[in-house]
C-alpha cells in the first residue's frame, strides 16, 4: 500500500504502467477509518495491481487534484489506467461488497494498460 500525494501523482498513477486503485480519504472521515482495515488487505488479493491512498485534505494541491477527479465525498475509490479514471466506488462497504465491485472494475479494465498510451 502506497501513500501518494500531488507531488508524486504523475509517477505513481499517470505513468505507472499498471492499474492503480486509489482510495481518496482524509483524517476526519469516520467511514474512511472503518474502510481502512478492509482496504489495506486488498493488495494481497490482486497481483499486478497497485493500491494507494491519497489524503485529499493534506494540502491545497491534494485538494485541487481531488477536485479534478470529482471527489466530493470520502471514502471514494477510483481505478486508474495510465492516469485515466476507469472505475469508481463511492462510500463505505464491507469486504465482500468491495471485492465484488473491484473485481468488476478490474475485469473491465484488465487490458487497459496494454492498449493505452500515457497521459503527458
Amino acid at each position: 500500500m502506497q501513500d501518494i500525494d500531488s507531488s508524486n501523482w504523475h509517477e505513481q498513477v499517470e505513468v505507472s504502467g499498471k492499474l492503480v486503485v486509489v482510495e481518496f480519504w482524509h483524517d476526519q472521515c469516520v467511514w474512511c477509518k472503518k474502510l481502512e482495515p478492509i482496504y489495506s488487505t486488498m493488495p494481497n488479493e490482486y497481483s499486478g495491481v497497485v493500491f494507494a491512498r491519497f489524503n485529499v485534505l493534506a494540502s491545497e494541491e491534494n485538494l485541487a487534484l481531488g477536485s479534478r477527479f470529482g471527489i466530493s465525498g470520502t471514502p471514494t475509490i477510483k481505478v486508474f489506467c495510465e492516469g485515466r479514471d476507469v472505475g469508481e466506488i463511492v462510500g463505505f462497504m464491507d469486504r465482500a461488497e468491495l471485492k465484488k465491485e473491484l473485481d468488476a472494475i478490474i475485469e473491465r479494465a484488465k487490458d487497459c494498460v496494454s492498449k493505452s498510451t500515457a497521459i503527458k
